[in-house]
């Protein structure tokens, strides 16, 4: 039994000169393959970081484009909302159901699904700007000629309803062409719309009063006014103020009087009221009849 490695002999003939005779035993051998083992596993060791880091960077790009493809399909979303804001119909047309099938393929990847994005985002750019926005602007125009909000900067409730009421100054009913609100001496009043003023001065039971031409058949009227800050001819915005609150003309106690005209016939501002921060109802039951068109004075 031998307990010895078997030496090897290595010999190195060098031309005109003694041969070098090396005796190689076991250690030398083992060094030797350590060190090719080293050097293969440290190798592999680099390639499987490598990979590691390659597959961690396309998970992380896989990622990042759905994120971006989701975020594409809520501003599509988004879109959609504007149409509809816009009066804009878009449904597809109702064909048939068409036959739809393939193979089962592999998902999209990251350069796939970034280059949908960038599809997606090219056709609602374009959307946007030739179709949608136009039509936006043109709804956006008509809006701010509707009377909308409170004519009063103030808290305020309403004292008296549109439409039959008790005679405040007698006995019977009467018919009541807008909303009164209460309101303080000096309480700013403001237009509730885009508009040009029609009428600003003394008008009978209205006292002194504004009025204002919006377009698209409307107006409105603000009315027992101690003072008046607009004159004839003047365009104003909402929430311009028009003039203060008073008690001139056929008023019982400072107040607001505010119609709405459409097409030249009294209707109720309530559902104008759209904006009603601070508004509050006082116990008057709204005994409402059908417009009229003469402009009856508070």
């Amino acid at each position: 039994m031998q307990l010895l490695p078997r030496p090897y002999t290595l010999t190195i003939r060098r031309a005109g000169q003694r041969p070098c005779v090396i005796l190689v035993g076991l250690p030398l051998r083992l060094a030797i393959a350590a060190l090719g083992t080293l050097m293969v596993g440290g190798i592999g060791l680099a390639g499987l970081q490598v990979w590691q880091t390659y597959q961690a960077n396309r998970a992380e790009l896989d990622r990042r484009a759905e994120e971006i493809l989701k975020q594409v399909e809520g501003l599509e979303a988004q879109l959609e909302e504007l149409k509809e804001r816009s009066g804009m119909s878009d449904e597809p047309p109702d064909y048939p159901e068409l036959g739809q099938g393939g193979p089962v393929l592999r998902p999209l990847n990251a350069a796939e699904l970034l280059s949908n994005a960038e599809t997606h985002v090219s056709r609602l750019t374009e959307d946007l700007s030739d179709r949608v926005q136009p039509a936006l602007e043109n709804v956006l125009e008509q809006e701010k000629a509707i009377p909308q909000g409170l004519p009063l900067k103030v808290s305020t409730q309403v004292t008296s309803y549109f439409g039959k009421r008790q005679n405040p100054f007698g006995i019977g009913k009467e018919f009541h062409n807008g909303l009164d609100f209460a309101g303080d001496p000096g309480d700013p009043v403001i237009s509730t719309a885009w508009g040009v003023v029609t009428h600003a001065g003394w008008g009978g039971g209205y006292g002194k009063y504004v009025e204002v031409d919006h377009g698209n058949g409307y107006m409105t009227l603000y009315a027992h006014l101690s003072e008046i800050s607009v004159q004839w001819g003047e365009e104003v915005e909402r929430g311009d103020l028009v003039g203060l609150v008073g008690s001139t003309g056929r008023s019982t106690a400072p107040h607001l009087h505010y119609s709405i005209f459409e097409d030249n016939e009294a209707i109720d501002p309530q559902p104008f009221l759209v904006r009603v921060s601070g508004l509050t109802q006082a116990p008057v039951p709204n005994e409402s009849e059908a417009p009229v068109t003469a402009r009856v004075a508070n």
